[in-house]
């Protein structure tokens, strides 16, 4: 009877163990591993930042690609692995407000990845490379003139989250880009969270300064005709008109990114009001330069770089860069301002022009 139940007590922990074996659930499943630290963490991108200033000078958007990068990490997976899934993190498009000075500049990003999803399998810790997690992010700029955005900055730099690898779990429970942004936006919050869903965040950095609208002119001599010191005395005029080339850089989607007037500063300057030139390698007497718009009307000129000079030409931010200021119409004839003290021989002058911003 004894030896009954003892076989009867064996066969029950048996059936005991055997059910107990019955209930464990084996997980197959990936990490993120820091090579250089030994520990799991979530894997993030190293890129350096890209400057797109020059890129939408003259055009209104600008494209370019560049790998996840996940140097640094590799991807260790146990009992089977488990399918990933790559995310776009600005699905649908962000718009970011670059603020420099008094120009706001709206650029809207989109971005592609080459991947959408990899299935990694593996036993016993079995590891992938950074390159057999990478995926390409194609990062698209365009310039809008749109005045609402999802994120600002003025200085001139602004990291787009862009790329998440996420497990199954993570893919369902942010299911829209602005989720998982909420989420994790930045390299530095995404190395702080947890590895169980996100297993790797790449952003692209872009930095924007546009670069303020400025002119240049060459240096020019113009010489007008010889005349006569009584010509001159009877009213007649001997004048020549000249056109000034004039180059313009500095704007964004082709549109300037200043308000300007264009005027003439010299150093020459004989008569009260302004208006007539002539230095002191000059051999005639009583004798000067006056200047003289497309409209023949004079142009006044400044002795200190103010705004009381004419505006010999101008431009408005916002307006076409490339065809609004090409050239600047000017004049010049003889003018006496010393009616008492004539006497024929060479005039000389110069004059500065020069760019005042509003």
């Amino acid at each position: 009877m004894q030896i009954i139940m003892k076989k009867s007590i064996l066969m029950q922990l048996c059936l005991a163990a055997l059910l107990f074996f019955a209930s464990v659930q084996v997980y197959a499943y990936c990490d993120p591993k820091n090579i250089s630290t030994s520990s799991s963490a979530v894997a993030v991108t190293s890129n350096s930042a890209t400057d797109i200033s020059d890129m939408l000078s003259l055009s209104s958007s600008y494209s370019y690609t560049q790998s996840s990068n996940f140097a640094g990490y590799q991807l260790a997976c146990w009992t089977g692995g488990e399918t990933l899934y790559y995310r776009n993190g600005i699905d649908g498009g962000y718009t970011v407000k670059f603020t420099s000075g008094d120009l706001d500049t709206y650029i809207k990003f989109t971005a592609s990845l080459s991947m959408t999803s990899k299935s990694f399998s593996g036993l016993m810790g079995t590891t992938y490379a950074a390159s057999d997690f990478d995926a390409d992010m194609t990062l698209n700029a365009e310039v809008v003139s749109t005045t609402t955005y999802d994120a600002t900055t003025s200085s001139s730099s602004m990291e787009i989250p862009v790329l998440y690898l996420l497990t199954s779990s993570g893919n369902s429970t942010y299911a829209t880009a602005s989720a998982l942004r909420s989420f994790v936006a930045t390299s530095a919050t995404a190395s702080a969270a947890s590895y169980s869903n996100l297993k790797g965040f790449a952003s692209m950095t872009v930095n924007f300064l546009p670069v303020s609208t400025t002119c240049t002119i060459e240096n020019l001599e113009f010489s007008l005709p010889s005349t006569t010191v009584f010509a001159l005395k009877s009213g007649e005029y001997s004048d020549s008109q000249f056109t000034i080339p004039v180059s313009c850089s500095g704007s964004v989607n082709s549109l300037a990114t200043k308000t300007f007037n264009l005027r003439a500063y010299s150093n020459d300057l004989v008569d009260t009001s302004n208006y007539i030139i002539r230095n002191s390698a000059s051999t005639s007497s009583g004798i000067g330069f006056q200047l003289f718009n497309s409209s023949t009307d004079p142009i006044r000129m400044s002795s200190t770089f103010d705004s009381s000079a004419t505006s010999l030409a101008s431009m408005t931010k916002g307006s076409d860069l490339v065809t609004s200021l090409t050239s600047i119409g000017i004049g010049a004839r003889y003018k006496i301002y010393d009616s008492s003290n004539l006497s024929p021989g060479t005039v000389i002058g110069t004059m500065v022009i020069y760019m005042e911003y509003e």
